[in-house]
Protein backbone atom coordinates (compact mmCIF):
# COMPACT_ATOMS: atom_id res chain seq x y z
CA UNK A 1 0.00 0.00 0.00
CA UNK A 2 1.74 3.66 -0.76
CA UNK A 3 -0.32 6.71 -0.36
CA UNK A 4 -1.36 9.42 -2.45
CA UNK A 5 -0.48 12.86 -0.56
CA UNK A 6 -2.47 15.60 -1.71
CA UNK A 7 -1.64 18.17 0.96
CA UNK A 8 0.48 21.27 -0.18
CA UNK A 9 3.12 23.04 2.05
CA UNK A 10 1.76 25.66 -0.03
CA UNK A 11 3.63 28.42 -1.71
CA UNK A 12 3.88 32.14 -0.73
CA UNK A 13 1.61 34.56 -3.33
CA UNK A 14 4.60 35.88 -4.79
CA UNK A 15 6.49 32.65 -5.19
CA UNK A 16 3.34 30.75 -6.69
CA UNK A 17 2.81 33.65 -9.44
CA UNK A 18 6.78 32.92 -10.43
CA UNK A 19 6.52 29.17 -10.61
CA UNK A 20 3.06 29.44 -12.41
CA UNK A 21 5.06 31.93 -14.85
CA UNK A 22 7.43 29.32 -15.35
CA UNK A 23 5.55 26.82 -15.85
CA UNK A 24 3.03 28.48 -18.40
CA UNK A 25 5.88 29.71 -20.56
CA UNK A 26 6.40 25.93 -21.51
CA UNK A 27 3.25 25.15 -21.83
CA UNK A 28 2.71 28.30 -24.56
CA UNK A 29 5.61 27.56 -26.38
CA UNK A 30 4.53 23.55 -26.79
CA UNK A 31 1.41 24.79 -28.29
CA UNK A 32 2.61 27.63 -30.30
CA UNK A 33 5.22 24.88 -31.79
CA UNK A 34 3.09 22.55 -32.61
CA UNK A 35 -0.02 24.91 -33.66
CA UNK A 36 2.63 26.38 -36.26
CA UNK A 37 2.95 22.85 -38.24
CA UNK A 38 -0.97 22.52 -37.69
CA UNK A 39 -1.39 25.87 -39.24
CA UNK A 40 1.03 25.39 -41.99
CA UNK A 41 0.18 22.18 -42.97
CA UNK A 42 -1.38 22.62 -45.82
CA UNK A 43 1.92 24.91 -46.95
CA UNK A 44 4.53 22.23 -45.58
CA UNK A 45 2.45 19.20 -47.40
CA UNK A 46 3.44 21.44 -50.63
CA UNK A 47 7.10 22.31 -49.72
CA UNK A 48 8.10 18.87 -48.47
CA UNK A 49 6.22 16.40 -50.46
CA UNK A 50 5.96 15.69 -54.08
CA UNK A 51 2.64 16.70 -55.22
CA UNK A 52 1.00 13.83 -56.94
CA UNK A 53 -1.90 13.87 -55.15
CA UNK A 54 -3.08 16.91 -52.82
CA UNK A 55 -4.58 15.48 -50.46
CA UNK A 56 -2.24 12.68 -50.42
CA UNK A 57 0.29 14.72 -49.69
CA UNK A 58 -1.62 16.83 -46.98
CA UNK A 59 -2.06 13.40 -45.23
CA UNK A 60 1.77 12.53 -45.15
CA UNK A 61 1.87 15.43 -43.73
CA UNK A 62 -0.26 14.69 -40.35
CA UNK A 63 1.27 11.44 -40.64
CA UNK A 64 4.37 13.35 -39.37
CA UNK A 65 2.40 14.71 -37.66
CA UNK A 66 1.37 11.40 -35.57
CA UNK A 67 4.93 9.70 -35.80
CA UNK A 68 6.28 12.62 -33.13
CA UNK A 69 3.94 11.44 -31.00
CA UNK A 70 5.30 8.26 -31.01
CA UNK A 71 8.53 9.41 -29.05
CA UNK A 72 6.58 11.37 -26.41
CA UNK A 73 6.01 8.62 -24.27
CA UNK A 74 9.95 7.95 -24.27
CA UNK A 75 10.29 11.18 -23.10
CA UNK A 76 7.79 10.76 -20.40
CA UNK A 77 10.12 8.35 -19.14
CA UNK A 78 13.62 10.02 -19.39
CA UNK A 79 11.77 13.76 -17.95
CA UNK A 80 10.20 11.81 -15.23
CA UNK A 81 12.68 9.93 -14.24
CA UNK A 82 15.09 13.48 -13.98
CA UNK A 83 11.81 14.87 -12.53
CA UNK A 84 11.35 12.78 -9.46
CA UNK A 85 15.03 12.18 -8.99
CA UNK A 86 16.64 15.58 -9.35
CA UNK A 87 13.70 18.11 -9.70
CA UNK A 88 10.93 19.55 -11.89
CA UNK A 89 12.91 22.48 -12.65
CA UNK A 90 15.94 20.81 -13.90
CA UNK A 91 13.39 18.28 -16.70
CA UNK A 92 11.59 21.43 -17.60
CA UNK A 93 14.52 23.54 -17.96
CA UNK A 94 15.89 20.90 -20.49
CA UNK A 95 12.59 20.39 -21.95
CA UNK A 96 11.50 24.08 -23.08
CA UNK A 97 15.27 24.80 -24.90
CA UNK A 98 15.27 21.16 -26.67
CA UNK A 99 11.60 21.82 -27.67
CA UNK A 100 12.54 25.55 -29.37
CA UNK A 101 15.42 24.23 -30.35
CA UNK A 102 14.09 21.95 -33.06
CA UNK A 103 11.06 23.91 -33.66
CA UNK A 104 13.29 26.98 -35.10
CA UNK A 105 15.22 24.67 -37.05
CA UNK A 106 12.12 23.74 -39.01
CA UNK A 107 12.39 27.08 -39.88
CA UNK A 108 15.94 26.37 -41.60
CA UNK A 109 14.92 23.17 -43.45
CA UNK A 110 15.69 22.90 -47.04
CA UNK A 111 12.35 22.06 -49.37
CA UNK A 112 11.90 18.67 -51.27
CA UNK A 113 12.54 21.11 -54.26
CA UNK A 114 15.75 21.47 -53.28
CA UNK A 115 17.19 18.21 -51.45
CA UNK A 116 14.18 15.78 -52.31
CA UNK A 117 13.50 12.64 -49.63
CA UNK A 118 15.95 14.21 -47.53
CA UNK A 119 13.25 17.16 -47.19
CA UNK A 120 10.81 14.90 -45.37
CA UNK A 121 13.45 12.76 -43.35
CA UNK A 122 14.86 15.85 -41.91
CA UNK A 123 11.60 17.28 -41.40
CA UNK A 124 10.75 14.14 -39.43
CA UNK A 125 14.09 14.37 -37.45
CA UNK A 126 12.98 17.99 -35.83
CA UNK A 127 9.52 16.42 -35.10
CA UNK A 128 10.58 13.41 -33.05
CA UNK A 129 13.10 15.94 -31.28
CA UNK A 130 10.04 18.01 -30.36
CA UNK A 131 7.97 15.10 -29.50
CA UNK A 132 10.56 13.98 -27.26
CA UNK A 133 11.25 16.75 -25.26
CA UNK A 134 6.86 17.51 -24.81
CA UNK A 135 6.88 14.09 -23.44
CA UNK A 136 7.82 15.79 -20.04
CA UNK A 137 6.26 19.35 -20.61
CA UNK A 138 3.09 19.38 -19.70
CA UNK A 139 2.56 17.39 -17.57
CA UNK A 140 5.79 18.36 -15.62
CA UNK A 141 4.19 21.94 -15.95
CA UNK A 142 1.21 20.88 -14.08
CA UNK A 143 3.27 19.12 -11.16
CA UNK A 144 5.17 21.94 -11.06
CA UNK A 145 2.47 24.54 -10.24
CA UNK A 146 -0.01 22.51 -8.88
CA UNK A 147 2.21 20.65 -6.12
CA UNK A 148 2.74 24.55 -4.77
CA UNK A 149 -0.77 25.26 -4.86
CA UNK A 150 -3.33 25.58 -1.83
CA UNK A 151 -5.91 22.74 -2.32
CA UNK A 152 -8.52 25.74 -2.54
CA UNK A 153 -6.64 27.28 -5.41
CA UNK A 154 -5.90 24.79 -7.33
CA UNK A 155 -8.32 24.94 -10.00
CA UNK A 156 -7.62 28.85 -10.70
CA UNK A 157 -4.22 27.88 -10.92
CA UNK A 158 -4.28 25.26 -13.09
CA UNK A 159 -6.84 27.44 -15.41
CA UNK A 160 -3.66 29.58 -15.44
CA UNK A 161 -1.71 27.05 -17.42
CA UNK A 162 -4.40 25.87 -19.32
CA UNK A 163 -4.85 29.71 -20.63
CA UNK A 164 -0.77 29.63 -21.17
CA UNK A 165 -1.91 26.36 -23.88
CA UNK A 166 -4.74 29.15 -25.78
CA UNK A 167 -2.73 32.26 -25.88
CA UNK A 168 0.59 29.51 -27.47
CA UNK A 169 -2.30 28.58 -29.73
CA UNK A 170 -3.49 32.64 -30.03
CA UNK A 171 0.27 33.93 -30.66
CA UNK A 172 0.73 31.51 -33.52
CA UNK A 173 -2.14 32.40 -34.98
CA UNK A 174 -1.34 35.89 -35.10
CA UNK A 175 2.12 35.48 -36.01
CA UNK A 176 0.70 33.46 -39.14
CA UNK A 177 -1.78 35.90 -39.79
CA UNK A 178 0.92 39.10 -39.49
CA UNK A 179 3.13 37.21 -41.84
CA UNK A 180 0.60 36.82 -44.14
CA UNK A 181 -0.62 40.08 -44.29
CA UNK A 182 3.27 41.11 -44.53
CA UNK A 183 3.80 39.05 -47.60
CA UNK A 184 2.48 37.91 -50.89
CA UNK A 185 1.30 34.24 -51.45
CA UNK A 186 4.63 33.38 -53.35
CA UNK A 187 7.18 35.22 -50.71
CA UNK A 188 4.78 33.00 -48.10
CA UNK A 189 5.79 29.83 -50.39
CA UNK A 190 9.57 31.05 -50.63
CA UNK A 191 10.15 32.37 -46.92
CA UNK A 192 7.64 33.79 -45.21
CA UNK A 193 6.53 30.29 -43.79
CA UNK A 194 10.07 30.03 -42.23
CA UNK A 195 9.27 33.04 -39.89
CA UNK A 196 6.92 32.27 -37.44
CA UNK A 197 9.18 28.86 -36.51
CA UNK A 198 12.16 30.66 -36.13
CA UNK A 199 10.61 33.03 -33.43
CA UNK A 200 10.57 30.11 -31.39
CA UNK A 201 14.33 30.51 -30.59
CA UNK A 202 14.17 33.72 -28.43
CA UNK A 203 10.89 32.14 -26.36
CA UNK A 204 13.06 29.09 -25.60
CA UNK A 205 15.52 31.30 -23.94
CA UNK A 206 12.89 33.12 -21.83
CA UNK A 207 11.30 30.00 -20.97
CA UNK A 208 14.84 29.09 -19.67
CA UNK A 209 15.33 32.15 -17.76
CA UNK A 210 12.14 31.92 -16.38
CA UNK A 211 12.23 28.21 -14.75
CA UNK A 212 16.11 28.59 -14.03
CA UNK A 213 15.08 31.41 -11.46
CA UNK A 214 12.24 28.90 -9.25
CA UNK A 215 12.70 26.27 -6.97
CA UNK A 216 11.01 22.97 -6.64
CA UNK A 217 8.52 22.66 -4.03
CA UNK A 218 9.01 21.53 -0.27
CA UNK A 219 6.93 18.64 -0.62
CA UNK A 220 9.64 17.36 -3.45
CA UNK A 221 12.78 18.58 -1.77
CA UNK A 222 11.47 17.09 1.75
CA UNK A 223 10.79 13.67 -0.47
CA UNK A 224 13.77 13.23 -1.72
CA UNK A 225 15.41 14.46 1.31
CA UNK A 226 13.90 11.39 3.37
CA UNK A 227 14.62 8.99 0.54
CA UNK A 228 16.39 6.20 0.98
CA UNK A 229 19.80 5.01 -0.93
CA UNK A 230 19.02 1.82 -3.53
CA UNK A 231 15.01 2.99 -4.27
CA UNK A 232 13.64 1.94 -7.10
CA UNK A 233 13.58 3.83 -10.40
CA UNK A 234 10.16 6.26 -9.95
CA UNK A 235 8.20 4.14 -12.81
CA UNK A 236 8.84 1.12 -10.79
CA UNK A 237 7.38 2.12 -8.34
CA UNK A 238 4.30 3.61 -9.72
CA UNK A 239 3.82 0.79 -11.83
CA UNK A 240 4.11 -1.29 -8.77
CA UNK A 241 1.69 1.22 -6.46
CA UNK A 242 -0.75 3.11 -8.86
CA UNK A 243 -1.06 1.34 -11.68
CA UNK A 244 -4.83 1.87 -11.10
CA UNK A 245 -4.50 5.80 -10.70
CA UNK A 246 -2.36 5.90 -14.28
CA UNK A 247 -4.77 3.78 -16.32
CA UNK A 248 -7.05 6.90 -15.00
CA UNK A 249 -5.15 9.06 -16.02
CA UNK A 250 -4.90 7.61 -19.29
CA UNK A 251 -8.46 7.35 -20.25
CA UNK A 252 -9.05 10.64 -18.95
CA UNK A 253 -6.07 12.45 -21.47
CA UNK A 254 -6.98 10.10 -24.48
CA UNK A 255 -10.43 12.13 -24.55
CA UNK A 256 -9.24 15.32 -23.75
CA UNK A 257 -5.93 15.39 -26.31
CA UNK A 258 -8.12 14.01 -29.32
CA UNK A 259 -10.34 17.11 -28.60
CA UNK A 260 -7.82 19.20 -28.62
CA UNK A 261 -5.35 18.00 -31.36
CA UNK A 262 -8.43 18.09 -33.90
CA UNK A 263 -8.72 21.76 -32.84
CA UNK A 264 -4.71 22.14 -33.23
CA UNK A 265 -3.77 20.14 -35.68
CA UNK A 266 -6.68 20.00 -38.01
CA UNK A 267 -8.88 22.67 -37.92
CA UNK A 268 -6.79 25.26 -39.81
CA UNK A 269 -7.12 23.01 -42.68
CA UNK A 270 -10.31 21.76 -42.17
CA UNK A 271 -11.52 25.52 -42.41
CA UNK A 272 -9.52 25.77 -45.50
CA UNK A 273 -9.45 22.94 -47.38
CA UNK A 274 -12.72 21.74 -46.65
CA UNK A 275 -14.70 24.54 -45.95
CA UNK A 276 -12.82 26.71 -48.22
CA UNK A 277 -12.19 30.14 -45.72
CA UNK A 278 -9.68 31.87 -47.12
CA UNK A 279 -6.45 31.34 -44.61
CA UNK A 280 -6.55 35.00 -43.81
CA UNK A 281 -10.17 34.49 -42.72
CA UNK A 282 -9.86 30.81 -40.99
CA UNK A 283 -7.23 32.54 -38.59
CA UNK A 284 -9.05 35.13 -37.52
CA UNK A 285 -11.84 32.86 -36.98
CA UNK A 286 -9.38 30.65 -34.70
CA UNK A 287 -7.60 33.94 -32.67
CA UNK A 288 -11.41 35.40 -31.74
CA UNK A 289 -12.80 32.02 -31.06
CA UNK A 290 -9.45 31.00 -29.01
CA UNK A 291 -9.97 34.55 -26.85
CA UNK A 292 -13.48 34.07 -25.72
CA UNK A 293 -12.32 30.76 -24.81
CA UNK A 294 -9.51 31.89 -22.73
CA UNK A 295 -12.12 34.55 -20.40
CA UNK A 296 -14.80 31.42 -20.34
CA UNK A 297 -11.89 29.35 -18.96
CA UNK A 298 -10.30 31.21 -16.13
CA UNK A 299 -14.12 31.07 -14.94
CA UNK A 300 -14.39 27.21 -14.99
CA UNK A 301 -10.92 27.67 -13.05
CA UNK A 302 -12.78 29.36 -10.49
CA UNK A 303 -15.72 27.28 -10.50
CA UNK A 304 -13.35 24.00 -10.45
CA UNK A 305 -12.22 25.12 -6.83
CA UNK A 306 -15.91 25.32 -5.62
CA UNK A 307 -17.03 22.17 -6.70
CA UNK A 308 -15.82 18.23 -6.29
CA UNK A 309 -13.25 17.28 -8.61
CA UNK A 310 -15.70 14.06 -9.52
CA UNK A 311 -18.75 16.63 -10.36
CA UNK A 312 -16.30 18.80 -12.53
CA UNK A 313 -14.69 16.47 -14.49
CA UNK A 314 -17.96 14.41 -15.44
CA UNK A 315 -19.64 17.75 -16.19
CA UNK A 316 -16.36 19.10 -18.35
CA UNK A 317 -16.81 15.22 -20.08
CA UNK A 318 -20.61 15.93 -20.86
CA UNK A 319 -20.07 19.59 -21.92
CA UNK A 320 -18.06 18.09 -24.53
CA UNK A 321 -20.08 15.23 -26.02
CA UNK A 322 -23.18 17.65 -25.77
CA UNK A 323 -21.39 20.97 -27.48
CA UNK A 324 -18.99 19.12 -30.09
CA UNK A 325 -21.61 18.15 -32.78
CA UNK A 326 -23.50 22.30 -33.21
CA UNK A 327 -19.77 23.51 -33.31
CA UNK A 328 -18.43 21.31 -36.19
CA UNK A 329 -22.21 22.49 -37.94
CA UNK A 330 -21.62 26.10 -36.82
CA UNK A 331 -18.45 26.26 -38.99
CA UNK A 332 -20.30 25.69 -42.21
CA UNK A 333 -22.61 28.69 -42.01
CA UNK A 334 -20.17 31.70 -42.14
CA UNK A 335 -17.49 33.62 -40.63
CA UNK A 336 -19.46 34.98 -37.28
CA UNK A 337 -21.31 30.99 -36.74
CA UNK A 338 -18.04 29.42 -37.27
CA UNK A 339 -16.33 32.08 -34.83
CA UNK A 340 -19.04 31.20 -32.01
CA UNK A 341 -18.37 26.95 -32.99
CA UNK A 342 -14.71 27.72 -32.51
CA UNK A 343 -15.97 29.65 -29.15
CA UNK A 344 -17.60 27.06 -28.00
CA UNK A 345 -15.71 23.83 -29.00
CA UNK A 346 -12.12 25.41 -27.75
CA UNK A 347 -13.88 26.07 -24.16
CA UNK A 348 -14.83 22.95 -23.64
CA UNK A 349 -11.97 20.83 -24.84
CA UNK A 350 -9.43 23.45 -23.00
CA UNK A 351 -10.96 23.31 -19.85
CA UNK A 352 -10.77 19.24 -20.16
CA UNK A 353 -6.91 19.98 -19.31
CA UNK A 354 -7.99 21.39 -15.65
CA UNK A 355 -8.98 18.26 -14.49
CA UNK A 356 -5.73 16.53 -16.31
CA UNK A 357 -4.19 19.80 -14.15
CA UNK A 358 -5.13 18.38 -10.75
CA UNK A 359 -4.75 14.79 -11.69
CA UNK A 360 -1.62 14.64 -11.94
CA UNK A 361 -1.18 15.86 -8.49
CA UNK A 362 -4.07 14.28 -6.80
CA UNK A 363 -3.75 10.83 -7.97
CA UNK A 364 -0.26 10.33 -7.14
CA UNK A 365 2.65 10.48 -3.91
CA UNK A 366 5.17 12.78 -4.21
CA UNK A 367 8.21 10.73 -4.73
CA UNK A 368 6.44 9.57 -8.25
CA UNK A 369 4.62 12.15 -9.32
CA UNK A 370 5.97 13.37 -12.44
CA UNK A 371 6.89 9.63 -13.98
CA UNK A 372 2.98 8.52 -13.01
CA UNK A 373 1.52 11.15 -14.68
CA UNK A 374 4.14 11.26 -17.63
CA UNK A 375 3.66 8.26 -19.10
CA UNK A 376 0.31 7.55 -19.54
CA UNK A 377 -0.37 11.36 -20.18
CA UNK A 378 2.07 10.79 -23.33
CA UNK A 379 1.01 7.23 -24.47
CA UNK A 380 -2.41 9.06 -24.99
CA UNK A 381 -1.47 11.76 -26.60
CA UNK A 382 0.60 8.96 -28.66
CA UNK A 383 -2.46 6.38 -29.07
CA UNK A 384 -5.00 9.03 -29.75
CA UNK A 385 -3.92 12.62 -30.14
CA UNK A 386 -1.17 12.33 -32.62
CA UNK A 387 -3.43 10.27 -34.71
CA UNK A 388 -6.28 12.75 -34.62
CA UNK A 389 -5.58 15.37 -37.46
CA UNK A 390 -4.58 12.27 -39.96
CA UNK A 391 -7.82 10.22 -39.00
CA UNK A 392 -10.19 14.00 -39.09
CA UNK A 393 -8.68 14.11 -42.86
CA UNK A 394 -9.36 10.75 -43.87
CA UNK A 395 -12.84 10.80 -42.48
CA UNK A 396 -13.70 14.02 -43.79
CA UNK A 397 -12.32 13.29 -47.18
CA UNK A 398 -13.91 9.67 -47.24
CA UNK A 399 -17.22 9.95 -44.65
CA UNK A 400 -18.34 13.48 -43.77
CA UNK A 401 -17.46 16.87 -43.18
CA UNK A 402 -18.83 16.55 -39.46
CA UNK A 403 -17.49 12.67 -38.77
CA UNK A 404 -14.95 13.88 -36.40
CA UNK A 405 -17.55 15.46 -34.24
CA UNK A 406 -19.42 12.36 -33.92
CA UNK A 407 -16.10 10.47 -32.83
CA UNK A 408 -15.43 13.06 -30.41
CA UNK A 409 -18.93 12.37 -28.80
CA UNK A 410 -17.80 9.04 -28.39
CA UNK A 411 -14.43 9.63 -26.76
CA UNK A 412 -16.57 12.63 -24.26
CA UNK A 413 -18.71 9.70 -23.22
CA UNK A 414 -15.44 7.58 -22.81
CA UNK A 415 -14.73 10.50 -20.66
CA UNK A 416 -18.06 10.62 -18.49
CA UNK A 417 -17.52 7.36 -17.52
CA UNK A 418 -13.80 7.61 -16.51
CA UNK A 419 -14.81 10.34 -14.49
CA UNK A 420 -17.74 8.88 -12.83
CA UNK A 421 -15.77 5.55 -11.76
CA UNK A 422 -11.94 6.33 -11.43
CA UNK A 423 -12.12 10.21 -10.68
CA UNK A 424 -11.96 10.71 -6.77
CA UNK A 425 -14.13 12.94 -5.13
CA UNK A 426 -11.80 15.27 -3.20
CA UNK A 427 -12.98 18.20 -1.35
CA UNK A 428 -11.87 21.39 -2.54
CA UNK A 429 -11.12 23.52 0.87
CA UNK A 430 -8.72 22.74 3.31
CA UNK A 431 -8.87 22.08 6.67
CA UNK A 432 -8.52 24.56 9.30
CA UNK A 433 -5.13 24.07 10.44
CA UNK A 434 -2.60 27.17 11.38
CA UNK A 435 -0.10 26.25 8.66
CA UNK A 436 -2.89 27.01 6.29
CA UNK A 437 -2.08 23.60 4.46
CA UNK A 438 -4.60 20.99 2.70
CA UNK A 439 -4.95 17.66 4.61
CA UNK A 440 -4.67 14.63 3.31
CA UNK A 441 -7.89 13.13 1.52
CA UNK A 442 -9.41 10.10 0.41
CA UNK A 443 -11.90 10.00 -2.12
CA UNK A 444 -15.31 10.55 -0.50
CA UNK A 445 -13.91 10.05 2.87
CA UNK A 446 -11.61 12.78 3.60
CA UNK A 447 -8.63 11.14 5.20
CA UNK A 448 -6.02 9.67 2.80
CA UNK A 449 -6.19 8.18 -0.87
CA UNK A 450 -4.47 4.37 -0.67
CA UNK A 451 -2.87 2.74 -4.03
CA UNK A 452 -3.44 -0.64 -4.06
Amino acid sequence: MSTVDVSAHTSAPDKITKVTRAGAIGNFIEFYDFTLYGFFAVTIATLFFPQFDSVAALLSTFALFGVAFVIRPIGAVVFGHVGDRWGRKRALMIAVLLMSAATAAIGVLPTYAAVGVAAPTLLLVCRLLQGFSAGGEQSGAFVLVVEQSAIGERGRNASKLVVSIVAGVCCAALVVLVVSALTTDQQMAQWGWRLPFLLSAPLGVLGFYLRMSIEDSHDFTAARANSEPGTPAPLAQAFRTVRRQMCTLLGWVAMQSVAGYILVGFMMSYLVKFQNYPMSTALTIVVVGHLVGIGLIVGIGRWADRIQRKTLAVSLAAALAIAVVPAFILLRHGVVAATIGISLYATTAYSLLIVSALAVVELFPVEVRYSASALPFQISYAVFGGAAPFVSTWLVAEVSTIAPAYALVLFGILGIVVAAIAIPNLPTRPDDGADGTAADCEPGAGTTIHAN
